[in-house]
This record gives structure tokens, C-alpha cells and sequence, in this order.
């Protein structure tokens, strides 16, 4: 029975073995196919590695063409932006150059129907230039020209132009030449009727050239009194003011200008509460001129504390005599002698050329037209800098100003008016009145602040001194005065330094008693300590018998020193209390200088 189980054990066994070996070789080859698919997959990847590999390369490839197209594209954008601006400007500029082309045939055709409407004035303004510098006179006295040419042409003119003022004025000059004084009375009597201060100034200048000043000086005077605004006084009133200042037109026209801003001056401080606002109308301009004492005087401001500022102002105040005395020499120095003949007549030359090159209310329109269309052709067409250009020379050639206006510009601020070193004398001729009055007031405001005496205080003591710098100060008996009080200050202080007897007996005492109870109290270390303590006490109390001297010795020496040092202030300050209000005194006593000072150099 049991060889039989076991026979079928192993049957069993040899099943199983069977199985697992089937099994075996179906794994195995499993395993085969599976190491086949695993040589196939890597094979696989392997191309596919090499694929991407190209892939990757095709890639770099394509980006560096990309990178280069965007380079080529930025390069592309980059000329188009230039050739774009480049169309810009040239379209600009094409644009500029039409207008300035436009430009410039609308000022060929406005000039050419300038030169048709008013070319022949351009010939007698040539003509009256002529009569008025005395070219054309010249040339009639010596027989090369004969007054009935010049008549003819004149009256030619007026035929085709009879409003023209200046034709009748040149009309009125050649006649006298000729002498007929009714066709002269005539020209005259119609130049007034066309344009009466023109008119005026145009005779006063041909008689001022022919050398007759009296006649000169009484049209001169009609220009001044019917044409003249004080209010309004432009440039051409300037220049016509530098020729009569500096004699050009005689002393007759001098005389008669100086009347008429002595007038102008009256009109203007009517009443008196006018005539105080036309004083005080100078004392900005001259407080500007003042000069402060600095730090000349130190000693005397840290003495005198918070009175410094009083008297400082005041002092200030009185250097307006020495500050407009020097103000006035150094932009007025004495005229030129003008009893000498002089070879020239600038001022009146450019009078002339202002005058006579003034343009009437019909030709300014048209004028100003050619002048902005001469300007935007200059500009290529640059609008902007044209009106810029075009408004500053327009505003020049209107700026005007009033008589107080000139006035302050001809005495104070010489380099914002064009006007010659006579002009500006005679300017001063008005104002000096004023100048002397506003500085007498000032001088009177600076005196106000000066009292009779000054407090002055040095280390603590104060005296009363005089502000007159004559008036004698006994600087012996102050020196003696001082030095008593700051000693007996310094005694004082030394005396309040007294003995510490708490100090001196308590600290002796209990020292001693701690060094004679330790030994029975105390042992060891605790002992030593108390020992030490005792000796310190006893030290500290026993040490006030020196520190009292040695305090008043301190005091006193110190006492000495500031002494010493308030000896010299004082002295300081004394020799600059009459230093101070002598100078003080020198610029109040240039009043009288500054009342007689004369600009004319006499």
C-alpha cells in the first residue's frame, strides 16, 4: 500500500515537474519575444534619437533663419521709420518752401503795388533829407541845381499825392530858398493843416541846419507844446530830446525844452499833496543807493545791545547825502564845452531820418504786410520764429513810456532808455529838485532815531554816553567807574565763598569715630573696610580748610582778568562812539553839498 502512494507521489511529482517545466519554456519564450520587442522598441528609440536629433537641428535651424528674419524685419521698420520721416520733413519742407514761394510772389506784387501807390514819396522823402542836412541848398547856391526844378517836382507829386505832409513842408523849405514867402507861408500853413507836429519838427530841423537857431527854437517850441504827449513819449521824442539836449538845434530850442519839462514837471505835482507824492516818488531809488555801517563799529554794537538796530538804520539812512552825491558825479560828470564848434550833428541826422522815414496811416498798413511776408521769406517759411521776430521789432518801435517813467530812466536806470549823456542832464534838471527834497527828508527820518544819549552795557555795567562825538567824556572816571564796580562784584563773589561747617566738622568727626569704634565693632575684612572709610571721611571734612582760599583765589583771578578785558572794550567803545556819530555827522553835513552840487559842471 505504501509503495503503491508512493508511486503515485511521484506520478503526481512528475506531473508537477512536467508543468513547471512547460511552464519554463513557455516563460522563456515569453521572455524571447519580450527581448525581441525590447530590441525592436530600442532599435525604435534609437531611430527616434536620430530623428530628433535632425528635428533638433532643423529647429536651431529654422530659429537662426528666424532670428535673421527679425533682424532683416527690425532693419526693414527701421529704414521705413527713416524714409517715413525723411517723407515727413520732405513734405514738410515741400509744404514750407510752397508757402515761402506763395509768400514770395504776394510780396513782389505788394511791393510792386507799394512801388505804384507810394514810390514817389520814397522821392521826396530823398529830397526833403536833402533841404533839411543842407545838401540840396548847397547845390542851389553854387548855381548845379535851380529851385524852379525842385518847385516843379514837388508839385508834381502833389498833384497824384496832395495829402502827402511832407511834400508841403519840402514845397515850404524850396520856396524860401527862392525866396517867395507867400508860396512859402502857403506850404506851410497846408504841411500844419495835414499833420502839425510833424510839421513843426521838420521846420525846426531845416532852419536848425541853416543855422537859423532862433527861428528853430520857436518851431521847436510848437512841437513840443501842441505835439507832444508827456504821457506818451515814444522813441522818435527821444531822439528829437538828444538833439536839442546836446545844442544841436541851438540854445533858443535848449532853452524852450527846459521850459517845457520844468512845465511838465509842475502839471505832474499840481497841489501839495501831488507835489509831496513827486518827492516821495524818489526815495525807493535813492534808499537803494544806501550803504550800511557793516562791522566797522563792532564794539560798539555788541555795547549797545538792542539799541544796535536803532541807530545802525539811522546812520544808514544818513549816508543818502554821500550815496547820491556819488551817484549823481558818477553818471553826470561835467558836460563837454559846447561853445565849440562840433563837426557833427548825430542826434539831429537820425531826428531826420526818423521823420522823414515815419510812415503815414495809409502806407503802415501795407508796409506792415511787406515786412511780415519779408520776415517769413527770411524765416524759409518758419511761421513761429517770423511772428517772434516780427512782434519784438514791432514792440520796440512802439514802446513808450511817460514823463515820471523817463524821468526815473534818464537819472537811475540809464541803460533802459537810448538816451545821450545830455539828454539825460537835462532829464536830471527836473528830478534834482525832488532828489534834494526826498533826501532832506531822509536825512530828517535819520536824525529822528539818534537820541541824546545811548545806554551801553560791559559785563553787566551800564553808562549813559553822549551822541554828540564833540561833547567830552571823562574816560578816566568811567574806567575808575567800571573797574570798582566789577571788583566789587568780584569781592562779593569771593566773600559768598564761605567754610562748609557740616562739611568740615561732621565729615572730621564721624571719620574719627568710625576709626575709633571699628576695632571693637568689626574683624576681618569688614574691619579693613570701615578703617578705609573712616580715613575717607575725615579726608573729605578735613579738606575744606583749603577749598575756600583756593576758590576766592580762583574768583578773584578771574575777577582780574574780565577786568581787564572790560578796560578794553571800553576803550574800544569809546573811541568808536566818536568814530560812529563823527561819520554820522560827515553825511548829514553833505546836505549842503547835495543842495549846491551842479550837474552842469559850474
Amino acid at each position: 500500500m505504501s509503495e503503491l502512494e508512493d508511486d503515485v507521489s511521484l506520478n503526481d511529482l512528475g506531473r508537477d515537474l512536467r508543468d513547471i517545466r512547460a511552464r519554463l519554456e513557455r516563460r522563456e519564450t515569453e521572455l524571447s519575444e519580450l527581448r525581441d520587442q525590447h530590441g525592436a522598441l530600442f532599435r525604435g528609440l534609437n531611430t527616434l534619437r536620430g530623428t530628433t536629433s535632425e528635428l533638433t537641428t532643423s529647429v536651431k535651424s529654422v530659429d537662426d533663419a528666424t532670428k535673421r528674419l527679425q533682424t532683416d524685419l527690425d532693419g526693414t521698420k527701421s529704414d521705413v521709420g527713416r524714409l517715413k520721416a525723411d517723407f515727413t520733413d520732405f513734405r514738410s519742407q515741400y509744404e514750407r518752401d510752397q508757402a515761402v514761394l506763395r509768400a514770395q510772389f504776394e510780396l513782389d506784387r505788394i511791393t510792386e503795388d507799394w512801388r505804384q501807390k507810394f514810390g514817389n514819396r520814397n522821392t521826396i522823402r530823398s529830397l526833403a533829407g536833402g533841404l533839411v542836412r543842407q545838401l540840396t541848398p548847397k547845390l542851389v547856391k553854387r548855381g548845379a541845381l535851380r529851385t524852379a526844378n525842385l518847385r516843379n517836382g514837388v508839385e508834381a507829386h502833389l498833384v497824384h499825392d496832395p495829402d502827402f505832409w511832407l511834400a508841403h513842408a519840402a514845397l515850404a523849405v524850396v520856396a524860401r530858398l527862392d525866396g517867395n514867402e507867400e508860396l512859402e507861408l502857403s506850404a506851410m500853413g497846408q504841411a500844419q493843416l495835414a499833420a502839425p507836429g510833424k510839421a513843426d519838427l521838420f521846420f525846426a530841423l531845416a532852419a536848425a541846419r541853416a543855422g537859423d537857431h532862433e527861428r528853430a527854437g520857436d518851431w521847436m517850441d510848437g512841437y513840443l507844446q501842441r505835439a507832444v504827449n508827456p504821457d506818451r513819449l515814444g522813441r522818435d521824442f527821444l531822439v528829437v530830446l538828444d538833439a536839442v539836449a546836446s545844442r544841436e538845434l541851438g540854445d533858443h530850442a535848449h532853452s524852450y525844452a527846459r521850459q517845457v519839462m520844468v512845465r511838465w514837471a509842475a502839471e505832474a505835482a499840481a497841489g501839495s499833496a501831488a507835489a509831496r507824492a513827486s518827492i516821495h516818488r524818489w526815495k525807493p531809488q535813492l534808499t537803494t543807493l544806501l550803504t550800511a555801517p557793516g562791522n566797522r563799529y563792532a564794539p560798539l554794537e555788541q555795547a549797545c545791545g538792542t539799541q544796535w538796530q536803532e541807530l545802525q538804520e539811522g546812520w544808514r539812512l544818513a549816508t543818502v547825502t554821500t550815496a547820491t552825491l556819488t551817484h549823481l558825479r558818477k553818471e553826470f560828470p561835467p558836460p563837454p564845452d559846447h561853445t565849440a564848434p562840433t563837426p557833427s550833428h548825430p542826434y539831429a541826422e537820425a531826428a531826420v531820418d526818423r521823420l522823414i522815414g515815419h510812415l503815414e496811416p495809409d502806407e503802415a498798413t501795407l508796409y506792415t504786410k511787406i515786412e511780415w511776408l519779408r520776415r517769413f521769406v527770411d524765416h524759409r517759411g518758419n511761421e513761429e520764429a517770423a511772428q517772434e521776430e516780427h512782434e519784438l521789432r514791432r514792440q520796440a518801435d512802439a514802446e513808450v513810456m511817460d514823463f515820471g517813467t523817463l524821468l526815473d530812466n534818464a537819472v537811475f536806470k540809464p541803460s533802459q532808455i537810448a538816451l545821450g549823456d545830455d539828454a539825460r542832464r537835462l532829464a536830471l534838471m527836473q528830478v534834482l529838485p525832488n532828489l534834494r527834497a526826498a533826501a532832506e527828508e531822509i536825512v530828517t527820518a535819520s536824525l529822528s532815531r539818534r537820541q541824546p544819549t545811548i545806554r551801553i552795557a560791559i559785563e553787566g555795567w551800564h553808562t549813559d554816553l553822549p551822541t554828540d562825538p564833540s561833547e567830552s567824556v571823562d574816560e578816566r572816571a568811567l574806567a575808575d567807574r567800571l573797574d570798582a564796580d566789577l571788583l566789587a562784584r568780584t569781592e562779593a563773589a569771593a566773600g559768598a565763598v564761605d567754610r562748609n561747617l557740616p562739611r568740615r566738622f561732621g565729615g572730621t568727626v564721624g571719620g574719627l569715630a568710625v576709626l575709633a569704634l571699628a576695632p571693637f565693632l568689626f574683624v576681618g575684612a569688614l574691619l579693613s573696610l570701615a578703617l578705609i572709610l573712616g580715613v575717607a571721611i575725615s579726608t573729605w571734612g578735613l579738606l575744606d580748610l583749603n577749598r575756600v582760599p583756593a576758590e576766592r583765589r580762583r574768583i578773584l583771578a578771574d575777577g582780574t582778568r574780565q577786568r581787564q578785558i572790560a578796560q578794553r572794550m571800553l576803550s574800544q567803545v569809546l573811541s568808536m562812539r566818536i568814530k560812529f556819530f563823527a561819520d554820522w555827522d560827515t553825511h548829514v553835513a553833505r546836505l549842503r553839498e547835495l543842495r549846491a552840487w551842479d550837474p552842469m559842471g559850474l
